[in-house]
């Protein structure tokens, strides 16, 4: 996170054997450091994702949620248009099986 200021806090949490693993296992494949700088990135994209208002901890959650409400209406409007045009087909005799 490049800041300079000197850290004199330290907070200090007990893991089970495999969320160590994991956490090790995501420090290799994110580049991390170590594990402090893995924990303090986290911390930092959680307490940013607060301060927007989420509680997510996720920059543009809101936004990728709101892009998805868009496509869900857009699929919702196409299933109504496939049920209105199978209801046709149904009233007309040409349903399935008809010649």
């Amino acid at each position: 996170m490049g800041q300079l200021s000197r850290r004199s806090k330290m907070v200090s949490i007990r893991l089970s054997d495999e969320e160590f693993r994991r956490l090790r296992e995501l420090c290799m494949t994110t580049g991390a450091r170590s594990l402090s700088d893995l924990a303090r990135d986290a911390m930092h994209r959680l307490i940013a994702g607060v301060g927007a208002g989420n509680g997510m901890g996720g920059e543009g959650l809101t936004e990728r949620v709101a892009e998805l409400d868009q496509r869900l209406s857009h699929l919702q409007e196409k299933v109504m248009r496939l049920a209105l045009l199978v209801g046709e087909e149904s009233d007309d005799g040409r349903g399935r099986g008809a010649a």
